[in-house]
Order: C-alpha cells, then sequence, then structure tokens
C-alpha cells in the first residue's frame, strides 16, 4: 500500500498539568478507572507496542515524527503513514541504551529505583583510570548483567491479572533466561526473545536461527516460499523488480519477517479476548551490512541515489524491513473482524504504538543511523542518544485522536505501564512507585501534559561519564560528577545543544539543579564513588545544597570532603 501524502498542518493540542494527571513520583498506586481512554460500553481495547532496535531520530522518512528532518535515503511509507493518521510525540525520551529503556517499560520505573537498577547493557563500573567508580547494576552479578528483577510486577503481569492475553515477538534482553520471559515476566508466549541483546545474523540457516534467538521463534524460520512472497512481501515492495522478488523464493528467511509471522499468529489466535502484543524488532541493530540485508531490499538500495542523509544500503534494507513488519500487522487490524466489537475491523479498538529504544548509533561501519540536527548519539545523554520517535494510532477517534496531529509533551519509556494499564482498566500494583504517568488524555485528546523528565546514569557508557538532567519544558540541565560542573541549553533555539547558558543564567540553573536534587533523593539514586588512589577531594567554605548516601543536606560555610570510596556527591553551589 503506498504512502500518502503528508499532512503539514499540525494542530496545537490543549495543555494538561502534571498534577491533574498522575504524580509522577507517588508510591500510591495511579487510579486508571477513570482515565480509560475507550467510549462507553466498548470492549477494552487491543494493545500493541512495536519497538525498533537502535533507529535514530531522523531515520524515518516522515518529518512528522522528528521536527520535519525526514530521511531522504531510507523509505517507511507504512510508518509515516501511522504517523500522517495518528498522533506524533516529538519530545520523547528513551535511555542511552536498549537495557535501561526495556527495563523501563516493564517496571513503569526510573533506573534509579532499586527494584529497577539498570543503567546500561553491560557494567558501568567504568575503567580503572577512570577517577570515579560507577556502581554495581542490576541482579545477575558483577559482570553487569541486566535483567528484570523476577519477583517484580512487570506491565506484562498487570494486563494478564486483568484478562489480557499477552504475546511477545523478538528481542528481549532484559532477562535471565528465555523461559523467564514467560515464568517471570508476564507473557503467556514468546518467539524468539531471550537474554540475549542482538541478533548476531539475521537470518535463518537450515530452518533455524542462531543461538542469539531463543529456538522458539524456529517455527516462523522456513524458507521463503513463493505463496509468502506473493501474500507478504510482493503487497509492500515499492522499487522492487518482480525477479528480485521471485528469487527471494527458496532462500533462507530474514528475522524480521519471521518475528513479525509470530505476532500475526498470536494476534489472530488471541482475538476473543483483549490481547496485548509485544513486538521487539531486532532490526535495525548493528551487525549492519550486506549479508544481514534481505537481497530485495539491498538491491533497491544500492541502486538508489543517494541524497543529504547518511546513505548506506544495507541499513537502509533493514529499516525498511521494519516498516514492511509494520505494514503487515497494521494491515492484519483493519482487514481482521473483531469478534468482541461486533465484528467491526479490529483497528477500529486496538491501539498501535511505535518507538525505538534508544537514539542511533551513527557509525558508519558497524550501523548508519541518523539523528538529525541533534548531538552525538547512542550511549551518550546528549539528544542524539537519547530523544526516540514515538507515534500512536487508532481507527478510533476515541482511543486516539489522530490526524498527524503533533504533541509536544515530555514522555519517556516508564509511561508505558500507567498508560497501557489505564487502557484494560487494570489495577496497579499496590505499593509501588510507578514514575510513568497516564498518558491517554494526551493520546485520546490530544492534550499535551507539562511535566519533567530526569536520567542519571551513576557509572560510565563509552565516553559518557556519571552524569544526571533534568528537561523542564524548553531547558534542559546537565549535571557532571567528575568535575562538579553544570551544562545548560534551550533546546527551543538550540535543538544541537551547541551553546551553553549556565553562565549566563546562574539562577535558572540553580532552579533546575533544585528539581534534580529533589528527584534524586525520592528515587534513592545512588552514586558513583570515589575510586581508589585517587586523592581525597575537599572543597572549602561550600554554601549550598547537596545530595549523597539518600540524604540533601544544606550547607552554610562548610567543609566537604570526599576520600576514596565515598560517594561522589551532586553539589549545587548557592547563586
Amino acid at each position: 500500500m503506498p504512502s500518502r501524502k503528508l499532512i503539514t498542518a499540525i494542530a496545537t493540542p490543549a495543555v494538561l498539568t502534571l498534577a491533574s494527571v498522575a504524580p509522577a513520583l507517588s508510591t500510591t498506586p495511579v487510579s486508571t478507572a477513570s482515565a480509560a481512554a475507550a467510549p462507553a460500553q466498548a470492549p477494552r481495547p487491543n494493545l500493541v507496542f512495536i519497538m525498533a532496535d537502535d533507529l535514530g531520530w531522523a531515520d524515518l522518512s516522515t518529518g512528522l515524527t522528528n521536527g520535519g528532518y525526514g530521511n531522504d535515503y531510507n523509505e517507511t511509507p507504512r510508518i509515516d503513514q501511522l504517523a500522517e493518521e495518528g498522533q506524533v510525540f516529538t519530545e520523547a525520551y528513551a535511555s542511552v541504551q536498549c537495557s535501561p529503556t526495556r527495563t523501563a517499560l516493564h517496571t513503569g520505573q526510573y533506573a534509579t529505583r532499586p527494584t529497577n537498577n539498570v543503567y546500561a547493557v553491560g557494567a558501568v563500573t567504568g575503567p580503572a583510570s577512570a577517577p570515579l567508580r560507577g556502581v554495581t547494576q542490576g541482579r545477575l552479578g558483577e559482570d553487569g548483567r541486566t535483567a528484570v528483577p523476577v519477583g517484580y510486577q512487570t506491565l506484562g503481569e498487570t494486563l494478564q491479572k486483568a484478562g489480557y492475553a499477552t504475546g511477545y515477538s523478538g528481542k528481549f534482553h532484559v532477562a535471565g533466561s528465555a523461559e523467564e520471559i514467560v515464568t517471570g515476566h508476564g507473557f503467556d508466549e514468546n518467539w524468539g526473545g531471550s537474554q540475549n541483546s542482538h541478533a548476531t545474523y539475521y537470518f535463518a540457516t537450515n530452518d533455524q536461527f542462531n543461538d542469539s534467538v531463543s529456538p522458539s521463534l524456529d517455527q516462523f524460520a522456513g524458507d521463503y516460499t513463493q505463496a509468502y512472497v506473493d501474500e507478504n512481501i510482493a503487497p509492500y515492495s515499492v522499487g522492487v523488480s518482480e525477479a528480485q522478488l521471485d528469487a527471494l523464493v527458496g532462500t533462507d528467511k530474514h528475522v524480521t519477517d519471521a518475528q513479525t509471522d509470530a505476532a500475526l499468529d498470536f494476534m489472530d489466535r488471541s482475538k476473543d479476548e483483549p490481547f496485548l502484543a509485544w513486538v521487539s524488532e531486532f532490526a535495525p541493530h548493528f551487525p549492519v551490512n550486506n549479508a544481514q540485508a534481505r537481497s530485495d531490499l539491498l538491491a533497491k538500495y544500492q541502486a538508489k541515489t543517494a541524497g543529504q542523509s547518511p546513505a548506506k544500503p544495507s541499513y537502509g534494507a533493514l529499516t525498511e524491513g521494519v516498516d514492511q513488519s509494520v505494514a503487515r500487522i497494521v494491515d492484519y487490524l483493519e482487514e481482521t473482524p473483531d469478534p468482541r466489537n461486533g465484528g467491526k475491523p479490529l483497528a477500529d479498538n486496538t491501539v498501535v504504538i511505535f518507538t525505538s529504544d534508544n537514539g542511533g548509533e551513527e557509525d558508519p561501519v558497524n550501523s548508519g543511523a541518523d539523528n538529525g540536527p541533534l548531538r552525538e548519539d547512542k550511549g551518550q545523554m546528549y539528544e542524539g542518544g537519547i530523544r526516540v520517535p514515538w507515534i500512536v494510532w487508532s481507527k478510533n477517534a476515541d482511543l486516539v485522536r489522530g490526524g498527524g496531529r503533533s504533541n509536544e509533551t515530555i514522555i519517556n519509556s516508564t509511561d508505558l505501564y500507567t498508560t497501557l494499564a489505564s487502557y484494560a482498566q487494570a489495577a496497579l500494583p499496590a505499593g509501588v512507585p510507578m514514575d510513568g504517568i497516564d498518558l491517554t488524555p494526551a493520546f485520546g485528546k490530544g492534550t499535551k501534559i507539562n511535566r519533567t523528565h530526569f536520567h542519571h546514569l551513576p557509572g560510565y557508557v563509552g565516553v559518557q561519564r556519571p552524569s544526571s538532567l533534568v528537561r523542564d519544558g524548553r531547558w534542559k540541565l546537565y549535571y557532571q560528577y567528575t568535575d562538579g560542573s553544570f551544562a545548560l541549553y534551550d533546546l527551543s533555539k538550540d535543538l544541537g545543544e551547541t551553546t551553553d547558558l549556565a553562565a549566563q543564567k546562574p539562577g535558572l540553573v540553580h532552579q533546575l539543579g533544585e528539581q534534580l536534587i529533589t528527584w534524586l533523593d525520592e528515587t534513592d539514586a545512588p552514586l558513583a564513588t570515589l575510586r581508589a588512589g585517587q586523592p581525597t577531594r575537599v572543597i572549602e567554605g561550600f554554601t549550598g545544597t547537596t545530595y549523597a548516601d539518600g540524604e540533601v543536606t544544606r550547607h552554610r560555610g562548610d567543609t566537604l570532603t570526599i576520600a576514596a570510596g565515598d560517594p561522589v556527591p551532586f553539589v549545587l553551589p548557592k547563586p
């Protein structure tokens, strides 16, 4: 199905304050019954969550999701169509890498919570030469392997308790094993998900994927047949010859197609009850090279003329493969009668969300993503590392107010839990702090919700050092623990974070710093410590506020002493 003409008119949403939606740091469960977005008497909606892996902010060909920086090389017509028909969130955040994003999605909590405690894919302790030592994260030991705590009630378990069928397709990563996804994290079925961080090879061999993909997906790993190509690939192909499509017959199945097959099979078997289909794409995560791309799409991009965006044929092919996955899912929803809703199409009572798990990796050798004007990429706390596309779509205007509407609500991964629980009219776990807010007023009415976003890394990820940040409206404040420095950016004028305004606006730095200290305290954020062998740090005559050891302290002319092994505090001088 071809893409429709982009809608350029953007509606201005109403504004709703955070206090009238859900307190982000409250330990009281959020009531969801009154916030359910489905129309009266309608059955509870089906929920489909689709997440690409390492897709850059400017990798989609639409400009609706990224401030007009659509990609002129990659082609994503059906994701573009979702944006045109649905609602896009231009201020959406994930984490610096995939595992903290995934843990936040499943728990509804920031990484700073002890029941989350996932900050990166591997250990964040840092090199021996680093002045600070990062924390020990996760629950699987000193090597930094990360996993959602088994005893925690995940989003999947919450929806299970509310009567939803739950199915998982694709990369999971934050589990101790493939079996744990079903036994401990709330999914009735799992195809391909495991503790592994990515698919090391995208194709099946002899009807089996390699051991980076759970063997549960192998039942969908059979070679391409003519019937399969005609039904599932040809209808979504643009700029691909009939001969290139025919050449797929008898060749190995691509993992993107297999996991889409699994998701569709689950939805078809589960449509007699409300369902959650979680589709976690392996693509376009590295390795990104010609051997990983489906041959018809690779040939298309190899023949394509480059524009202004990065032009890597294998990356374009993997990205369009994800687009075809989305197309097949949406077509199924639009064409399949809903037995719970009078035979209307499933799309009339389904909410679809599309996003990415972190910023794209702009490595032309191993990846090939594009974050457009955003600074840096995956692994860093600048916008290029954590800002992601976010699209929500439904054929039911009561569920999603669409029409290409742009919404500037600042959202992050923790919001998925509370939002899907609200749609499902599911009770949140009692006595558990939930950091996400209920986005159904934004999804269903186009309301802009004013809220503050935080991020904290008490360790090292590549070149990223221990840092915290707060985003409040147009302003973004960074704090670096290694040297106690602040940086302030006005994202409304400086999306690329090129001009540090901290020295010019000390009062605003202090105001945002107080918000950040309050959040660190309320979430019991752990801190990196001064590494053994480092000289003791002394700050004399300090007046201001510090956070360390789970406490906020006000100082007036005090001497601060930080010895090896001590947590290095957040230090906010009085302006």
